[in-house]
Formats: C-alpha cells, structure tokens, sequence
C-alpha cells in the first residue's frame, strides 16, 4: 500500500508542477482569469469586436507577465478592445477623497510582428505603414453611486496613458485646456482632456508629454487634481482599476507584452497608506515623443509628429464582463522565487517518481 501511495503522490506532484509552468491563454470575446498567484484578474475585453479581426491575451511567469496578440481591420476610429490585467477590488469602491495613493509599476512595449529587435526609428516606420492606432493606459471607472461603479457602463471614465501613437488623441482635445490643466508627476508632465464617447460616458484622459516604456509612481496627485479644480465631485466611487492597451486598428499581427506590473488603491487609514505627495501643476503645450521599447532602457527618444486624427472611444461594458474577485496571492510563493520552487518541487517529484518505481521492482 506504502508503494501504491508514493507513486500517487509522486505522479500528483509532477502533474502539478508542470501545470504551474503552463501559460493561460484567452482569444474569446470578453474571456477572462483570476490568478490565484498574484492579486489580479485578466481579460480578453474585445468589447468592440467587429469580426474583422482578433485578440488573443496570454499569461504567463506565474501571472507576472501577459502579452496580447492582436490584428483588427475594419473602421480605424473605433474601439475594438482593451485587453487588461484588472486591480484586486478588496479596496474598491472607494470615494476618490479618500484615495491615499494610486501605485503603478510596470513596463511594457508594442512592436509589430516581427519588428520586436529593429530600432526605434524602423519600428515607427512599420506602425505607421500598418496603419496602427493604439495606446497605453491604467483605466478607471467611477460613479456617484458605488454599487453601479463596479458594474456595466459606470457613467464616467477617467484613463492615464503611458504610450500613444502619433494616430490618436483622447477624447476632448479640441475643446480641452491641456496647457492649462498640466500637472507634474515622477518628472513627467501629463496634461487632461475631457470629452464624452459614444456610449455617453464622461472620459477624462491624462496624457503624458513623451512616451514612456515604463513607470514606477503615484497617480493620486492626478486624480486629486480633477477634483480640487471642480471638473468631478470627490464623492464620486471609483469602483474599477485596470491595465491596458486600448485597440483600434492593427493592419498587420501586432504584439503587447507588459511585466513587472503592480496596480493598487490605498486608503486614507489603511495601514499602509502612504503620504499624500505634493502637485505641481505647470504651463506647457503637450508634445509626443517615441521612447526605446527595449526592456532595458527608457532613455533614448524619437520626436514624432502630433498628427492626432479621430479620437479613442472606451467602454465599460466589456471592462466589467467579469466582476469575479481575483484571488490573493498563493501561500505557496511565499518565502521562494516561482522558478526556484518549481524546480524543488520538479526534482523532488522525479526523486520519488524513481524511488516508487525501484521500490516496485525490487518487490517484484
């Protein structure tokens, strides 16, 4: 019985082990996953699907990592999606006056197929010539009533953009006063522009002044300053955090990897509630520029030309497709590296995978 017990146990452990090293893979409309390694959900989110195209969004690392792969085709001024890894809502709803502190880290680039290794300047050229109009960006969405912000179609939208094409501009722009309403946040300028989509949705879009391919910082001050300038009530419930790329046209198969990500509310009270940082607004006019996509450097630049056509449009319906609460992080990656117990645990379960199978034959 002992031999039939260590060879069960032995087959379970391996069977497990090569499942934590298998990636999630979702190409369905509005598929999603919660992680039971990190405190986050993901989604497919092509709300805006036309059937000209597709989205695939891949998990990967212990759900440290995911990438999306997409082509949409098709009327280039809408909104075919917005693939996201989605904040653990244990913090949420909570009244934009009572947000402490808004942390975002991650890094993340696009690049065509295929163009993953040229330069900054090819890899223009190739987004251009595929016609791509897409963007970067921590969505929000918030209403004065908390149980409808967690739900379909919140009434108002706020979005912070990382990353641009030169092909797009947020709602608003036109009408907007981004020289005016600018404010400084880690040394990056971002200004805001507000405007309405076609579902009826308030959006209001801070864009940064140059590109960037990564970011480690507190986007309080940036909600903080709507409402001290009276554009939102402070009363109003965030009830949605998410992190993305927003998609409208792709001529040719293009990818999205993000890593190293975390996206998370504090509460004034929260023991972990950091210190309000200070805002600086500033005067400046908003310029876009094309930073590096390599994984280790941010610094190098490219000016590009501010040729904005037709602004994005974003949904929530496809966003809160799923209001499945992720899971906390797993007991069993405390105290080790993912790889390093994977590989304890793989060496461990081939030990006893070849100690059952000597113990049989030297019974028989």
């Amino acid at each position: 019985m002992s031999k039939v017990l260590l060879y069960l146990l032995a087959s379970l452990l391996t069977q497990w082990v090569l499942a934590q090293d298998q990636a999630t893979t979702l190409c369905g409309q509005s598929d999603f996953y919660n992680s039971t390694l990190v405190p986050y959900s993901f989604n497919n989110n092509a709300w805006g699907d036309n059937g000209q195209g597709y989205s695939c969004l891949r998990i990967y690392d212990d759900d440290t990592a995911f990438s999306v792969t997409y082509q949409w085709t098709g009327d280039a001024s809408t909104v075919k999606g917005f693939p996201y890894v989605k904040a653990d809502p244990s913090r949420l709803p909570v009244q934009l006056w009572n947000v402490s502190s808004l942390e975002f880290s991650a890094q993340w680039r696009t690049y065509v197929k295929d163009t993953e290794n040229w330069s900054d300047e090819e890899q223009a050229i190739a987004m251009d010539n595929t016609g791509l109009r897409v963007n970067t960006a921590v969505d929000m969405f918030l209403s004065d009533n908390a149980e409808n912000s967690t739900g379909l179609g919140p009434p108002i939208e706020i979005m912070i953009w990382q990353w641009f094409t030169p092909t797009v501009l947020p709602l608003g722009h036109a009408e907007s006063t981004p020289e005016k309403d600018t404010v400084e946040v880690a040394g990056t300028n971002y200004s805001l522009y507000h405007g309405w989509n076609a579902q009826g949705q308030h959006v209001f879009s801070w864009l940064p002044h140059k590109n960037l391919t990564s970011v480690d910082t507190d986007y309080s001050p940036l909600l903080r300053y709507i409402y001290e300038q009276g554009l939102l009530s402070g009363a109003l419930y965030m009830g949605q955090l998410e992190f993305g790329t927003e998609i409208m046209h792709a001529g040719e198969e293009t990818h999205f990897e993000a890593w190293n990500y975390t996206l998370r509310i504090t509460r004034d009270g929260d023991p972990d509630a950091l210190p309000r940082p200070t805002t600086t607004t500033t005067s400046s006019s908003t310029t876009a520029t094309r930073t590096s996509t390599s994984r280790t450097s941010t610094t190098t630049t490219m000016s590009t030309t501010d040729s904005a056509t037709t602004p994005t449009m974003t949904d929530a319906s496809g966003a809160t497709s799923t209001a499945n609460t992720a899971s906390s992080v797993s007991p069993f990656a405390i105290g080790y590296s993912s790889t390093g117990f994977t590989f304890i645990a793989l060496l461990l379960g081939i030990f006893l995978l070849t100690t059952s199978y000597t113990l049989m034959d030297n019974a028989s």
